[in-house]
Parts: structure tokens; sequence; C-alpha cells
């Protein structure tokens, strides 16, 4: 095991431990910061730049080629990889729409609906403000999870595996960094990681899952923007 590999799970291990104790959705926490929206982006930030930053500290301490392990040696801004990146989105709204059909006909009061609806409690009640949030939460989670996930571990998982099973790893590691949504959010979201590490291999295009993933967020929560204003009034009103 190299030096980089070690480290790339170090810094996996501490993002997961940074999420065990400081988590929004935490009741305790939350009651702290008083439900704050911009507590928990900050939070996500963070997380994922102490993470990426890690790592990074390392390659560059190393005879690595920093873009080439960050997965930006390939990086290609072009009309043909903006349209891979909206494929990209198309099918991570499509896996998206479907797991939560299957699981809401499958499962009750699951952890991921109660970690939902605590993240509900925090958005804004306003439609500017509400779109405002959702931008930034998926172009972090867009950006910095891509570098990280997709750039960093499958770049160098690919050099120790073949590049499907590499983005296959990746993509369950990316599941279960979201273990706080339960079981069925860690399926899922491993579902959706294995299709953006797909995405990543066969462009060689980091931009292609920064924008799938940016665009398939921000529509998914747009999806259910709706509904979340509707629970937000009736609990004004109750």
């Amino acid at each position: 095991m190299t030096v980089i590999t070690l480290t790339i799970f170090i810094a996996y291990a501490g993002l997961m431990v940074l999420s065990l104790i400081l988590d929004p959705k935490r009741k305790k926490i939350r009651s702290r910061v008083k439900g704050s929206i911009l507590y928990m982006l900050l939070f996500s930030t963070f997380k994922m730049l102490f993470a990426i930053a890690i790592v990074i500290a390392v390659i560059l301490a190393s005879s690595t080629n920093l873009s080439r392990a960050v997965g930006f040696s390939g990086f290609l801004f072009s009309p043909q990889s903006i349209g891979f990146g909206v494929i990209a989105a198309i099918g991570f709204v499509v896996i998206y729409v479907l797991w939560q059909a299957f699981i809401s006909r499958f499962s009750k009061g699951t952890q991921s609906e109660e970690s939902a609806s605590g993240i509900i409690d925090m958005l804004p009640r306003r439609w500017l403000p509400l779109i405002i949030v959702f931008v930034a939460i998926s172009l972090e989670a867009g950006l910095l999870e891509e570098i990280f996930f997709r750039g960093i571990m499958q770049s160098h998982a690919a050099d120790l595996l073949m590049a499907s099973w590499a983005a296959v790893a990746s993509g369950i590691l990316f599941g279960f960094a979201h273990f706080y949504q339960g079981v069925s959010g860690i399926v899922g979201t491993s579902i959706l990681g294995v299709w953006l590490g797909v995405a990543f291999a066969v462009t060689g295009n980091i931009l292609v899952p920064i924008l799938g993933h940016f665009l398939g967020d921000f529509t998914c929560m747009m999806l259910g923007a709706k509904a979340i204003m509707l629970q937000k009034n009736d609990t004004i009103h109750n």
C-alpha cells in the first residue's frame, strides 16, 4: 500500500469521524446552531476540503503529478463535455426518482425520512432563498465530492484495479459517506456514485461527473421543492 493510498483512506476516515461528531442534523448540534442551513453548508464544505487538503498535501510532498492524482489531467471544457455532463445528470435524476419510488413502496418510517425531515426544518420558507440554498448545496456536492471521490479516490484506485471496479469502489465509499441517510440512503447514494464513476471512467473528464452531480442534485431538489414548501407552510399553520 502506497503512502498516497494510505493517506486517502485516512482522509476518508477523518471525513466520516467529522460527520459523526459535528453532523448538523444531530439534535444536540442542531439545537446549538438553531437549525442553521448555513452551518450545514459550511460543515459540509469544511469536511470535504479537509479530506481533499490532506491528500493534496501528501501528493505535493511526493513526486506524483498533482493534476493526474486529483483527476484533472483529462479536464476539458467543451460543448461535448457539457453534453456528457447533461446526460450524466439525466441518468442521475432517473436513478434517484426510481430509487425513491422503490423505497417509498417497500419501506416505512426509515432513518432516511427522519434525516430528510431534519433538513427540511432548516430550509428557508420563501422560494428565492430556497433556490439559492439548493444551488449552494448542489455546487458544494458537485464540485468537492466529485474531486474527492471520483478525482482522487477513483483515479488512484484505477491504478490498482480495473477502471470498472474503481468506479464501483468509489461509488460504494461515496454511499457509505452518506451513512446518516440510513441504509436506503447508503444504497441509493452508492448507485448514484457508481453511475457518476462510470461517467468519469468512460469520458476521462472530471467535468462530466461534476456537472452531472451538480445538475442532478439541483434538479432532484427542485422536483421536491413544492412538497417542501407545502410541508413548511403546514407546519407554520399548525
